[in-house]
């Protein structure tokens, strides 16, 4: 009976998938993910309280795969992360990540449709739950790179926080063709930003 419980559940999750990366969140019907599962409406509700607490439960399983994925690259490559400045940290992490689309490509498109999310409630919420935002993420990396003189002086913590965290989180608004996340393609288009971010367009 629980194999069978599991199944539908799976079932519902896979559907819920292919709907929340063709729909945004308010678009996406609850109706045709349960018709899509090949389930009741007493099954889902089992399962899950309502659309939110699908949705939500789908980006905590994407975020959670995505930092299994990581930190298995991370454990199985010979490179010293904290031996690395902050830009080849952040172009490290672009890579692993690039790797993650390639190999879940569902999850990948899920995190850019939930990035296009951010001026609706559904965002904060999600934010919330997920344990907080891509500045909790950036800061440390930042006062670790500005204690190591990595990055010039005259710019204070709080405004290189906001502009890489502005820089790196709108990567898909910049290269939102197809054909970006080609594989060879989104590796170069990484280290071209990466390099970018360091050093700017001034030539010399």
């Amino acid at each position: 009976m629980k194999e069978k419980t599991f199944q539908r559940k799976d079932q519902v999750l896979e559907a819920a998938l292919d709907e929340f990366i063709t729909n945004d969140y308010e678009k996406a019907s609850l109706n045709t993910i349960i018709k899509s599962a090949g389930i009741s409406k007493g099954t889902f509700y089992y399962h899950f309280k309502n659309k939110e607490a699908l949705y939500l439960y789908l980006l905590k399983t994407s975020a959670d795969t995505k930092w299994q994925y990581i930190n298995q690259q991370t454990r199985s490559h010979i490179v010293d992360f904290n031996r690395l400045d902050i830009f080849d940290k952040f172009l490290y992490q672009a890579e692993l990540g690039a790797g993650f689309a390639a190999l879940y490509p569902k999850y990948h498109t899920l995190s850019l449709m939930f990035s296009k999310e951010k001026n609706n409630p559904i965002y904060r919420t999600a934010i919330k739950f997920l344990g907080g935002n891509s500045t909790d993420i950036i800061t440390p990396m930042v006062r670790e790179a500005i204690s190591k003189h990595e990055i010039k002086e005259e710019f204070d913590e709080t405004f290189i926080v906001k502009i890489l965290r502005h820089l790196l989180f709108e990567f898909d608004q910049i290269f939102d063709e197809e054909s970006d996340y080609e594989k060879n393609k989104v590796l170069a288009n990484l280290k071209n930003y990466v390099n970018f971010i360091k050093y700017g367009l001034k030539s010399g």
